[in-house]
């Protein structure tokens, strides 16, 4: 081994005491605020080791680990990477140590709508969105209600729109939308909270691993589906919900905001790229911006109007001239957890309430 090696080996050693390590592997990743190595011992276990790079990957891997110590007490029908030790004090640098979860990443590029593991996709979806949001409370994860994710994309917006490089076309259409409190009538439940198809791990057309749990919170199921559009196409999106929609119940307006959480990743990125001052990252995002305009001007983006329907009860979305900055709450994390196996939780019967029975289609 070379030196970075076997200073990684010390680091592994040092979380892991008592583990013999005999080969390290770089990974690499779009995160480069995190060093993430694969460590083999001389019993073939593989280890991830996560070093952080600046203090917010440092606060990020933290909630990963609160993360999984909260899905661990939930049974799920796919794996999950495990928390086991980080370094001590008199280490030179942070790292710590997980399973690591073997599978190969999904290829969105060159699946099929009728591809078997679209409907995987879907369904290991349904399973996250299944888990009790009661136990994202107890662990003080981030809980958002509608109003608070309107707060949020209504702030990106904002800034979208200060940079002066997306097209008033696109502004309005996304504008109409953040207005029409109708496309946020939705029940919040579990959500992974930063998929992608690098994080759904297959063999042959099977998902047998989810991992990258930082952003695990209670917030918009559709937000988990916005990477279908990003990575694939509307028919594979519309596929993947197709099938996730046989096991979970989901609002009427569920597409539409899918579609809305995808085309506000291009704004979110143009925002990035300004920020960080990198002349090719903001040509780069101004043309992707620029092909989302062209792509609607060519009548090929899918509207996002509501579906049209009744509500019966009040209104719980803040008029978009209050929204504002959102800060997740925090609070004590608690190990009373109970195990949950998710074949005998019935999404309809989550979380019951005493108020009396709704429209079919008022989630909230």
């Amino acid at each position: 081994m070379g030196k970075p090696s076997l200073i990684l080996a010390a680091l592994a050693a040092d979380a892991l005491p008592g583990l013999n390590f005999i080969k390290v592997q770089k990974q690499t990743r779009d995160d480069a605020a995190v060093s993430v190595e694969l460590l083999t011992t001389d019993d073939d276990r593989l280890i991830l080791l996560k070093s952080p790079l600046d203090s917010l990957a440092s606060t990020d891997l933290g909630t990963e680990v609160r993360a999984l110590q909260v899905l661990k007490h939930v049974s799920l029908p796919f794996s999950i990477s495990a928390y086991l030790g980080k370094t001590s004090p008199k280490a030179i640098r942070v790292a710590l140590a997980f399973d690591y979860v073997p599978g190969n990443p999904t290829d969105l590029t060159r699946m099929k709508i009728d591809d078997p593991q679209v409907s995987s996709i879907g369904q290991a979806l349904s399973a996250i969105h299944s888990i009790p949001t009661a136990l994202i409370s107890d662990a003080g994860l981030p809980e958002y209600d509608p109003a608070e994710r309107v707060r949020i994309m209504v702030a990106e917006f904002d800034r979208a729109m200060d940079t002066g490089k997306v097209h008033p076309d696109l502004l309005e259409r996304w504008q109409t939308a953040l207005f029409d409190v109708n496309l946020f009538k939705y029940r919040p439940t579990v959500i992974h909270g930063s998929m992608k198809s690098d994080f759904l791990l297959c063999q042959g057309d099977v998902v047998v691993g989810v991992i990258e749990w930082g952003l695990l919170s209670v917030d918009d199921p559709a937000l988990d589906f916005a990477f279908l559009h990003n990575e694939g196409n509307q028919d594979l999106a519309e596929a993947a919900i197709l099938a996730y929609e046989g096991s979970t119940r989901a609002d009427r307006n569920f597409r539409q905001r899918a579609q809305l959480h995808y085309e506000l990743t291009f704004a979110s990125y143009l925002i990035e790229a300004i920020a960080s001052g990198d002349e090719a990252e903001i040509e780069e995002a101004i043309s992707q911006i620029t092909w989302l305009h062209e792509m609607f001007v060519a009548g090929e983006l899918p509207s996002l109007r509501p579906t049209d329907f009744t509500m019966s009860g009040a209104e719980v979305i803040v008029p978009i001239s209050q929204a504002a900055s959102f800060t997740a709450p925090v609070t004590i994390v608690t190990e009373s957890i109970e195990v949950v196996d998710l074949a005998e939780v019935k999404p309809s019967a989550e979380e019951p309430s005493p108020q009396a029975k709704k429209d079919e289609d008022e989630l909230f």
